[in-house]
């Protein structure tokens, strides 16, 4: 019954967020992202409670999301505290990356992948970061003294979206892992408006914040209700 409950509350509390958010960084607004963010991690907690025989992945899951709270925190503090951007903004990237470890680590835990599937979604995310990176002249972005972990997360982010597509597959499409995918989908999408935004020129628009946190929350919360399916 809580997950019922958390859920939309939580969806409401994001978009209330998003709307906030597009007028700039500000304490008000880091209340209100930590308050949405809290309630992503507690309907992956609620979700386990009420389907307990997906325990091990939701745990994962849960682990993921507890360091992407933490991440979307520092990347707001990067905001509010410009003399130490570099040092939030890194953290950020360390947190949300970890997170992206528990991520794959679930998918692969709850389907023991074959090994040469894992190769291939490897080779894919490398491919995945490499194209990032060479695009970034043409879509007017520059990396910077960041551009060594931004291919990193990149990787990782690009591996946990890559194995979910795979999870789905392999399943022949199993709700679950069909939601799962079309989470880390979006999280993607949301990480390339928001690369755009911190590294790039003119896109430090509301639209832009909006549409990054829109897409990231609506990510992170499917991420989440993808327990309830498994």
């Amino acid at each position: 019954m809580a997950y019922y409950i958390v859920l939309p509350l939580g969806a409401i509390m994001s978009l209330i967020f998003c709307i906030n958010r597009a007028k700039g960084f500000s304490i008000k607004n880091l209340m209100l992202k930590s308050i949405s963010s809290l309630c992503y991690l507690l309907t992956a907690v609620f979700a386990v409670v009420s389907n307990p025989k997906a325990s091990t992945y939701g745990s994962l899951i849960i682990f993921g999301g507890a360091l992407g709270l933490v991440g979307d925190i520092l990347l707001d503090l990067k905001g509010i505290y410009k003399k130490d951007e570099s040092t939030y903004l890194k953290g950020g990237f360390i947190f949300f990356l970890i997170g992206h470890i528990f991520y794959s680590s679930a998918i692969i835990y709850s389907l023991l992948i074959k090994w040469w599937i894992v190769l291939i979604c490897i080779a894919a995310s490398l491919l995945f970061s490499y194209g990032n990176l060479l695009s970034s002249k043409i879509m007017k972005v520059h990396f910077g003294a960041y551009r060594s972990i931004v291919f990193i997360y990149t990787t990782f982010l690009a591996l946990s979206m890559t194995l979910s597509i795979a999870g789905a597959i392999i399943t022949r499409f199993h709700n679950g892992y069909v939601v799962l995918a079309i989470g880390l989908i979006l999280f993607t999408l949301s990480d390339a408006i928001l690369s755009g935004t911190f590294f790039g020129r003119g896109k430090e628009k509301p639209f832009y914040f909006f549409t990054n946190h829109l897409s990231y929350y609506a990510g992170q919360y499917l991420i989440a209700a993808s327990i309830m399916f498994m």
